[in-house]
């Protein structure tokens, strides 16, 4: 598995780029970083994301900027075209609940050895205001991908990793 550096190699040069420049843009609420640096339990998380997809580049952007104030949060990431090879993952359990997943982005909370699907395609608060609003999905779908919803995107992320135990 990679860790997020190895993330950005996983597709070309200008889907890189992309995914820095939303990560170098985000910034997170200071409550926020509060709560992210004060988790004192351990979480181990597994993301599948592909830098040239757009619904990943803004998940990943928020969900690594908040894995960097804590050391206590440990990311790795999986190319969805790596699913079918046993090195990248911990094991069998693992590789076949993100093969399951099959969207990207994907997040995965490893715990006690098992491996819980937290977070599939779009978040919570967006697949309900599609659900809600259908004849909306495509303008709620490019809203996310050009950065409207940060801000829920970033509370989503936070519920999800402050609810570590």
């Amino acid at each position: 598995m990679a860790h997020f550096y190895e993330y950005l190699e996983f597709n070309s040069d200008e889907d890189r780029e992309n995914q820095l420049e939303v990560y170098v843009d985000v910034k997170l609420e200071d409550e926020t970083e509060e709560k992210i640096k004060a988790l004192a339990v351990q979480g181990d998380w597994l993301v599948m994301a592909e830098p040239y997809c757009p619904d990943c580049v803004e998940i990943v952007a928020y969900f690594q900027r908040m894995a960097k104030l804590n050391p206590n949060i440990n990311v790795k990431y999986v190319s969805r075209k790596d699913n079918n090879e046993r090195k990248y993952f911990d094991s069998d359990e693992q590789q076949q609940a993100v093969i399951s997943a099959q969207k990207i982005p994907s997040i995965f909370d490893i715990r006690n050895g098992k491996t819980e699907l937290v977070l599939c395609e779009f978040p919570q608060f967006l697949k309900a205001k599609m659900e809600e609003n259908p004849e909306q999905f495509d303008e709620l779908r490019a809203d996310f991908r050009m950065g409207k919803f940060g801000k829920a995107v970033e509370a989503e992320l936070l519920n999800i990793l402050t609810s570590v135990k």
